[in-house]
């Protein structure tokens, strides 16, 4: 019974598109569907927003994966939660300065604020896939 309701939380879980598609999602899926520059940023905007969401998922549904194992093991959570915690506020700060850097790229021409969004949907669901690995890899659901 427990392994039906674990492969049911698993088919629940966010997942993120292949770096191909992630490619596409983030990048190219804009740019072949808009003509121009505004209606591309607004495209950005949306992918994001989207990447967001499902990373927000992700990071709830590894939570969640570590009280679980946590309690299997019959230990408290709190240490590799706040672990998680910790990791993820440094790599919101990687991310944003990097994303940064990305922007930083387009020297001030119609690519700004484009390269940025496009980052942080492509780092976002990166981010995704790493929280997929670790509940896979590390904690084996």
């Amino acid at each position: 019974m427990r392994a039906l309701i674990l492969g049911a939380l698993i088919l629940l879980a966010p997942t993120a598109p292949a770096i191909g598609d992630i490619i596409a999602t983030c990048y190219s899926d804009c740019e072949t569907e808009t003509d121009s520059n505004p209606a591309f940023k607004a495209c950005l905007a949306r992918a994001v927003n989207k990447a967001d969401r499902l990373l927000n998922q992700s990071y709830t549904t590894l939570q969640d994966a570590v009280r679980k194992q946590a309690k299997a093991m019959d230990q408290s959570p709190d240490g590799a939660l706040a672990a998680l915690t910790t990791a993820q506020k440094k790599w919101i700060d990687y991310r944003d300065s990097n994303c940064t850097f990305e922007d930083a790229l387009a020297f001030g021409g119609t690519a700004s604020g484009g390269n940025y969004s496009g980052c942080l949907c492509a780092l976002s669901y990166e981010r995704i896939n790493d929280f997929d690995r670790i509940r896979e890899q590390v904690i084996g659901e």
